[in-house]
């Protein structure tokens, strides 16, 4: 009977108990308004918490009658801390968006991995101020432990799985940039448009990704300046250059900005290559963001940047050696003349954001690009070829004891570029009760003018190559034309984002959409459907006896439709004419990948796989020389590119992140039209010009080359970033790059696409830095002036510390029986540069 009365009396009481607490829910959103999984909310003090699911939705019992703090955590952003009083009974909704999180600066935490299901990486800006690298703390540096490939540490370009640099997509506050149209090598780039000091976000994909991004082949950069909410700045000094970076909020915090100045020289560095004379890079940067509260559903928004670049060369001698213990070869050449190349860009947009309500975001941008690009040089060299004695026991080893060839060439060039590019974007964003929907489109202006005037003339032995049949003299390479364009480009997409749990507590999102764009230049529209499906299940495994843990898998499969079409390189062939029938080139995705999150040595470490198939249609060829891309404007080829990436990231010594990758790749095309003759003498001799004595052909067959690798196929690539500190000493820190890739194709100066299947040698390099921390450090006092600035570090790089020739081209030298011979041209040698770097 007790007990009878004592049930009894608890189910009277519970509902009263039950009716002493309230309810809050909601969605949980980071930055951009992307729902955000497994953030904690939590009652500051108590037990009571729970997490957000794959759609971001939580939903949380808290004590009624009284204020309580509510704590949202995630490791990918900054805690935030919301109080909130409800009622007995009463359900309350809340809309959190997270703000990034503000790290030490040589920090990058595994931990703050963040999973959207987009097939976006999230990298951390800040790490690239300590990677040691001559790029100075490019937005490229991060790049380094991603699918990508980059062979020259004076070029901000990259290849990813099988393309070039133009296939990738780079966006800063969702408007598309563009790095110069004339540039031929890294050292005349400059400084890449993202300056890291004013980046709040960044976010990268290899391929798979979603129809709000662009029609390009290869990858996505996503870059997002920042939106500061307290004084901060930041200034360095280097041998290479310097910066300085000031943000703040005024006007009661509604009215911020952030603005950044980059200066970069390259004096000392290019200096010390082959190529002996007087250097006078500069290049130099200014950008400034500022964005306004015009109301609280209202955010205005101006984006400024202007960038001079100027390269200078007064070229005097050049010796390199080269070959291998069968023939050892110098080249020596002395010069006279000078080259300068001069890029000046300016870039405004003006942006409005509108948010009607929690559930709806627009964003309406307006943008202008301009850039003028000058091109000149008249470089005339007179050479010696020679043989090196390679008898280890002769007094003359090392030394030229033959002359192969003597001669001169003669380059010249007066080429002028300038590009005006006018856009006009919408962005919507909106959270239904059961997906996450966006939609866009854009209307770009784009006005080119071309001046082309250049040619090449060699001389061997006193003759001029090739042979002229009168008295007029005949140029090697000669390419003169004046070339204007003007068209426009309309663009459009669509995509949607469903997520779901199951019962067993696995979770799946699956993004679809599909993206049109039509170009008046040739006429063409095309539209490109993409999806993507990942999943997360719900394993446990047994840590300890009784105590079980999730193990954090993630997998996903992506395919899409992806076209490029041209812009305006891509439609001027080899001949300096303008071909408007070229279109779009294909690039069918199929992707599979997983990753893994879980502790060792009780430190976070992830470990992600992606394996790749990319069916590659209407392939527009190219000739690849150092960074110079020049394609034949015909869309007369097909191919593959197929691969695997792995990467390992995590805490390898404690609180510093590291990471290792390795990617593995093949991408082959074959040309329609690219047969060709084997021609035989009497002897059935192959007749190779400057080779074959007798080179009168009687007999000829016809040869197909089928697939040959693409300029960009390189099978190997190996890249580690290592970050330590001493045990006792925290302050004291080292910097490790590491790099491993096999040889690229290459070949011949001619039109011939099937000839380029020779291969550079492997590209090594080690870059590494030795930084120490002069203020900031815990319990270091600090005293006037001093006390303004937040943390001072100082850096000793050396970079190619082994001081490997890597080589990144190759010129080719042709005597007068026609043998050519191809001298490499290597990459910068061993340099030592000293940095200082504030934050205040």
């Amino acid at each position: 009977m007790r007990a009878l009365w004592s049930l009894l009396l608890l189910h009277l009481l519970l509902p009263l108990a039950a009716q002493q607490d309230g309810v809050v829910y909601g969605t949980v959103r980071d930055p951009d308004g992307r729902p955000v999984q497994e953030a904690n909310i939590a009652v500051e003090g108590s037990k009571r918490g729970t997490t957000s699911g794959p759609d971001g939705a939580f939903r949380l019992t808290i004590p009624a009658g009284r204020e309580v703090l509510i704590r949202f955590s995630h490791a990918s952003f900054e805690t935030v801390m919301v109080p909130v009083t409800v009622t007995p009974g009463e359900e309350r909704s809340i809309l959190m968006a997270f703000s990034l999180r503000t790290i030490r600066e040589f920090e990058v935490k595994g931990e703050r991995v963040l999973r959207t299901g987009d097939g976006l990486e999230r990298l951390d800006p800040k790490v690239s101020r300590f990677a040691p690298s001559l790029r100075s703390g490019s937005v490229e540096d991060l790049l380094v432990g991603q699918p990508v490939v980059m062979r020259n540490e004076l070029s901000s370009g990259y290849n990813v799985r099988g393309g070039n640099f133009d296939e990738n997509l780079v966006y800063v506050n969702d408007i598309e940039v563009y790095r110069p149209f004339l540039v031929r090598a890294g050292q005349q780039e400059g400084l890449s448009f993202p300056n890291p000091d004013l980046i709040e976000r960044i976010s990268f994909s290899a391929g798979g990704w979603e129809s709000r991004f662009g029609d390009k082949m290869s990858s996505v950069l996503d870059i997002h300046y920042k939106r500061p909410k307290e004084f901060a700045g930041s200034a360095s000094l280097s041998l290479l250059g310097g910066s300085f970076h000031v943000e703040s909020p005024v006007v009661s915090g509604r009215l911020r900005q952030v603005t950044g100045f980059r200066y970069r020289t390259l004096q000392s560095v290019l200096a010390s290559t082959d190529v002996k004379g007087e250097y006078d890079p500069r290049y130099t940067d200014l950008q400034t963001y500022w964005t306004y509260d015009l109301s609280d559903r209202v955010e205005l928004g101006f984006l400024g940047v202007y960038s001079h670049n100027i390269y200078s060369l007064r070229p005097q001698s050049r010796e390199t050696d080269w070959g291998s213990f069968n023939q050892a070869l110098r080249l020596s050449v002395y010069y006279e003349g000078e080259e300068r190349t001069e890029y000046r860009t300016a870039f405004g947009a003006f942006n409005v954001n509108v948010k009607p309500n929690r559930d709806l975001l627009m964003k309406f941008t307006l943008s202008a690009f301009g850039t003028q690009e000058t091109e000149r040089f008249t470089v005339l060299g007179e050479y010696r070829l020679q043989e090196l004695e390679r008898d280890l026991g002769s007094d003359n080893f090392g030394e030229a004891v033959r002359d192969l060839g003597v001669g001169g060439y003669l380059e010249h060039a007066r080429n002028a570029l300038d590009a005006t590019v006018y856009t006009f974007t919408h962005r919507g964003f909106l959270q239904r009760p059961r997906s996450y929907f966006q939609w866009g489109g854009d209307i770009r202006s784009e006005v080119i003018n071309d001046k082309l005037n250049e040619w090449y003339t060699l001389d061997s032995a006193g003759y001029s190559i090739p042979r002229s049949q009168g008295d007029d003299l005949e140029l090697a390479y000669s390419l003169k034309s004046r070339l204007n364009m003007e068209s426009t480009r309309i663009a459009a997409y669509v995509q949607d984002t469903w997520t779901w749990n199951t019962t067993d507590g696995a979770s799946w999102q699956l993004n679809a959409g599909v993206r049109a764009q039509h170009w008046t230049w040739n006429g063409q529209t095309v539209v490109s459907p993409r999806a993507r499906l990942s999943y997360r299940p719900n394993w446990q495994r047994i840590s300890a006896e009784g105590d079980t843990v999730n193990a954090d898998w993630s997998f996903w499969f992506a395919t899409g439709l992806y076209y490029q079409p041209p812009f305006y390189r891509e439609v001027r062939d080899l001949r300096g004419n303008l071909n408007p029938d070229v279109q779009a080139q294909q690039s069918i995705h199929f992707l599979l990948g997983m990753d893994r999150v879980y502790r060792i040595w009780d430190r976070p470490f992830k470990f992600s796989a992606e394996a790749y198939y990319k069916v590659l249609n209407d392939l527009n060829p190219y000739k690849l020389s150092n960074v110079r891309i020049r394609y034949f404007a015909d869309n007369n080829a097909s191919g593959f590119a197929t691969g695997l990436d792995l990467k390992l990231n995590g805490e390898f010594v404690k609180g510093i992140e590291s990471w290792v990758g390795l990617g593995v790749l093949s991408t082959f095309e074959d040309l329609k039209d690219d047969d060709y003759y084997d021609r035989f003498n009497a002897n059935g001799q192959l007749i190779v010009p400057g080779y074959t004595f007798d080179q009168v052909a009687v007999d000829s067959v016809l040869r197909s080359p089928g697939y040959i690798p693409r300029p960009t196929d390189q099978r190997v690539n190996f890249s580690l970033f290592f970050q330590d500190e001493m045990p006792r000493w925290p302050t004291f820190k080292v910097h490790l790059n590491m790099f491993f890739s096999t040889g690229f194709p290459y070949g011949p100066p001619s039109y011939d696409r099937y000839k380029d299947t020779l291969r550079t040698n492997i590209y090594r390099r080690v870059d590494i830095g030795f930084s120490k921390q002069l203020l900031g450090a815990p319990g270091q006092e600090k005293k006037g002036f001093l006390g303004h600035i937040r943390d001072m570090w100082v850096s000793v790089e050396v970079f190619n510390l082994l001081n490997i020739d890597n080589t990144i081209n190759y010129r080719w030298i042709q005597d007068v029986r026609g043998r050519y011979y191809a001298v490499p041209e290597f990459l910068t040698p061993r340099r030592l540069n000293l940095k200082v770097i504030a934050w205040f």
